[in-house]
């Protein structure tokens, strides 16, 4: 079986889609972190400035309760 080859830190920063994937991942850790915390986060709608509440941030993560809780 052939060795797979394991791109460099150069590779991996001209790769767009390894990139993006990088950031989404962290940004929606980041997220899950501050709703875990209880704090709200800042977001840009439309031009304004809108504040997503610790509820706001699950749902819009798609999760329908805290990941960390299981429902009852």
């Amino acid at each position: 079986m052939p060795e797979e080859r394991v791109q460099s830190i150069a590779e991996m920063i001209d790769d767009d889609e390894l990139m993006t994937e990088a950031i989404r991942q962290g940004v929606r850790e980041e997220l899950l972190s501050h709703a875990r915390a209880g704090n709200s986060v800042p977001v840009s709608e439309n031009g304004r400035i809108v504040w997503l509440s610790p509820d706001e941030i699950y749902q819009r993560l798609g999760y329908a309760v805290p990941p960390s809780t299981k429902a009852s």
